[in-house]
């Protein structure tokens, strides 16, 4: 495992994760300045991932073609763009056009998660994953408090902060970051012109049809969460935007512990799948106990069991898609792995606007019901796999 390769990457994502993290928790309470309804939101939110769900396995075979880093460094620089779009926004549609851009380019950690999987051996991908998730997390941790922050001085200062961080990275990875051993290429074939044809050859195989699968629960369930949190936190328990950056943040920093120490020692003495079914048992409780917090404490837990959770199956999962992968097809089955996850993010954050709408409570209610339906899905893939390794008696 190239650890000093790990370390650039895992700073590169997560000053990328920082600008990201100062915007989107404040995203739909500047939203709501131009007039916009929780399910006008929630297509605003949407639209980002609408826009990366086209782009991103095209970028995945793209980086498999020319390499990581020109397509990491190419969406560090959309991203600083977009930013600052949103900071000079004067009417709801140009919120909607620097969202749509964001999306395009938004292929820094598909690019990411190929890199990690480029440098290090199957045996090691788990805790290369959680690496990668640990700078993630602490881009979630520092940014929305920094955010909140920046909202005393000026309410778009957070949006050109993000967009200045975003184009500092971009530049730092033309001057450090490395380019990681390259796979085999191969012309681009017509199906990878056709996402939507790649995704539904990867669903009927039958080693990553089960991963893939809970990956795009998990994911839906955790964007019913945060489309709405920031909008369930000021009128249901009137926080300021400063209270909704700390509480996210500590959900950051308690998937910065498990993904940046935790994972690795836990992978080796648990394995990967059940680590998954206990983290969405987690995550499923948390989201459940959410609308029912009404004091800091039964919140903070409600937040622990999210980030905790949510920490266990992300790079456990990532790590069993990977590894189902051939070392040619990692940008191609990460990129449609992403392109799902943009899928599940759509339905769950125009779902959850359309929920948060009729009944602040739903969108939680809906995700504790598809976490504990991820659960049980987890739980029969274990004991088939445990059966199936049981040698045959008579």
């Amino acid at each position: 495992m190239n650890k000093r390769a790990l370390t650039i990457i895992f700073v590169t994502v997560f000053i990328d994760l920082l600008g990201f993290g100062i915007v989107i928790p404040l995203l739909p309470l500047y939203a709501e300045r131009f007039g916009a309804s929780p399910t006008v939101i929630g297509w605003l939110l949407a639209s980002y991932l609408i826009a990366q769900a086209i782009a991103a396995p095209l970028l995945g075979k793209l980086s498999d073609r020319i390499g990581r880093r020109p397509v990491l460094i190419a969406s560090l620089a959309g991203s600083a763009i977009s930013f600052t779009l949103l900071g000079l926004a004067e009417t709801l549609p140009w919120l909607f056009v620097a969202r749509v851009l964001a999306g395009l380019a938004g292929g820094s950690v598909s690019a990411a998660k190929s890199y990690i999987a480029d440098v290090t051996t199957p045996e090691n991908r788990a805790k290369g994953m959680g690496f990668l998730g640990a700078g993630i997390a602490l881009g979630y941790v520092f940014g929305p408090a920094l955010g909140g922050l920046l909202t005393h001085w000026q309410v778009t200062l957070p949006y050109f902060v993000a967009g200045a961080t975003a184009l500092l990275n971009c530049f730092s990875a033309m001057l450090f970051l490395p380019a990681p051993p390259r796979s085999d290429l191969h012309a681009i074939e017509e199906e990878d012109l056709q996402p939507l044809v790649k995704a539904r050859r990867l669903l009927v195989q039958p080693g990553l049809r089960g991963y893939l699968w809970m990956v795009f629960l998990i994911t839906l369930s955790f964007s019913l969460f945060t489309g709405t949190f920031a909008l369930l936190c000021q009128h249901q328990f009137r926080y300021t935007p400063a209270h909704i950056g700390a509480l996210l943040s500590f959900v950051g920093l308690m998937a910065a512990l498990v993904q940046g120490g935790l994972i690795g020692p836990l992978v080796k003495k648990f394995r990967e799948l059940p680590l998954a079914t206990v983290g969405s048992a987690m995550f499923a409780a948390g989201l459940g106990l959410v609308p029912l917090a009404h004091g800091t404490g039964l919140m903070l837990a409600a937040l622990f069991l999210i980030g905790f959770g949510n920490s266990l199956n992300m790079p456990t999962l990532l790590a069993l898609v990977s590894r189902e992968a051939a070392a040619s097809e990692q940008g191609r089955v990460l990129g449609v792995q992403q392109s799902l996850e943009s899928v599940a993010r759509i339905i769950g954050l125009v779902l959850g606007g359309w929920l948060f709408a009729h009944a602040e409570w739903m969108p939680y209610a809906g995700g504790a019901a598809l976490m504990t339906l991820a659960t049980g899905f987890a739980l029969s893939h274990f004991v088939a796999g445990r059966a199936a390794r049981v040698p045959a008696t008579k």
